[in-house]
């Protein structure tokens, strides 16, 4: 396989991922999946296009796919629940950038 993952937790990661994003292209991976849910949507799309300007014209964006998937509270946070197998949602994004060739 010839792409790398890189998963957003934390905002202050930012700087991180972006290092190992153009690390992973000087090694000669062919593409990047850049994954982040709920608040670091935001982090992984600025991630993304911070790569994509820094990399000229030598990257694209060759994907996005937007998802969601449940999210199960536990603790004392489910007073208000009218069932007690409800969940949330938390919305998903993975951005595929990719070497032009």
């Amino acid at each position: 396989m010839n792409n790398s993952i890189i998963k957003i937790r934390k905002r202050k990661d930012k700087n991180d991922a972006i290092k190992s994003a153009i690390f992973a292209f000087a090694d000669g991976k062919a593409s990047i999946l850049i994954c982040g849910e709920g608040k670091e949507i935001s982090t992984a799309v600025e991630i993304a296009e911070i790569l994509r300007q820094r990399m000229g014209p030598a990257v694209e964006i060759s994907d996005i796919t937007l998802g969601s998937r449940p999210f199960y509270r536990k603790g004392k946070n489910n007073r208000n629940r009218k069932n007690k197998f409800d969940n949330d949602i938390v919305s998903q994004i993975e951005i595929e950038i990719s070497k032009r060739l």
